[in-house]
Formats: structure tokens, sequence, C-alpha cells
């Protein structure tokens, strides 16, 4: 038996993105933890085994709020009620693989750090790629919070 998909467009579910990311503090709460982190002065290693933990933490949550957000935020459509939104929603959702791959990345390249042992260029580059995702991670997050923003004036206002 085959079954034959339609869908040609992603769709945000509103309401749905909203509540997960709104019930989900301890991810919010990772990601200033790790802002922190890159920001702190003191010992290195010190500041790697906190970075390691942090990075392998918020990697899990990640893991969880991606999966959450694929199966209830993001809906498959025959026909796209706004083309644009349709193409953005397709691009936010698009980033979930690859922003992924790099918290996983980052996770471990700080295990092998802390247990091949501390290397100061392989901590500051480390710390450099960290910030450089959590930058990408926000721009990600800000342009779901648009399209939650856009899903719903367009259902408020048609």
């Amino acid at each position: 038996m085959s079954i034959t998909s339609t869908a040609i467009a992603v769709a945000v579910n509103p309401a749905f993105l909203q509540e997960i990311k709104d019930s989900n503090p301890d991810l919010w709460s990772a990601a200033e933890d790790l802002r922190n982190t890159c920001r702190m002065q003191g010992e290195s290693t010190t500041v790697l085994n906190r970075l390691t933990r942090l990075l392998d933490n918020l990697r899990d949550a990640i893991a969880l709020q991606f999966s959450l957000e694929e199966s209830y935020g993001y809906i498959a459509v025959a026909e796209p009620q706004n083309e644009d939104l349709a193409r953005k929603a397709a691009a936010a959702q698009a980033q979930h693989g690859p922003l992924y791959l790099r918290i996983s990345d980052l996770a471990e390249r700080a295990e092998e750090l802390q247990y091949r042992g501390f290397e100061p260029e392989c901590f500051n580059r480390l710390v450099h790629d960290a910030i450089e995702f959590d930058h990408l991670w926000s721009s990600h997050e800000q342009l779901e919070a648009d399209l939650v923003d856009m899903s719903l004036s367009r259902q408020a206002f048609g």
C-alpha cells in the first residue's frame, strides 16, 4: 500500500510553538548559564569543566525542544495561506538539524578537550565557537518568535 502526501509547504502552529517555548525554562536557563560561562574569568580548567557540563545539558535540552517543535509547532500543509510566512517557516524548521549538529559538535569537543588534556588554543576556539553558536541560535529563536507573532496576527486580522 502506498501513501502519498500532498503537503507542499510548512506552516507554523503558533499556539503550540509558543507553548513549547514557554514550558521549557530549563532550556533558557541553560542558555543563559552558557553565556555567563563563556564570559567567565578564572581558572581555565574550571571554566572548561563547567562549559563541558553546560554544553552537554544544552545539547539534550535543544534535542527535546526541536523534537517537540518539529512534532507540534510546524505542520505540513497542501497550500500555504501566505507564501512569505511559509518560506520563513520552512527556513526556520530547516535550521533545526544544523543547529543540533553544531551544539553536538561543541559538546563532543569540550568532552574531548577535558579528557585529552587542556590546550589553551583549543579552549579559546571552543569558547569562540560556543559564542558563535549562541548568536546563531538566538537568531533562530528570534525568527521563530517573529513567525509566531505573524501567524497570530494573520489569525486575528485575517
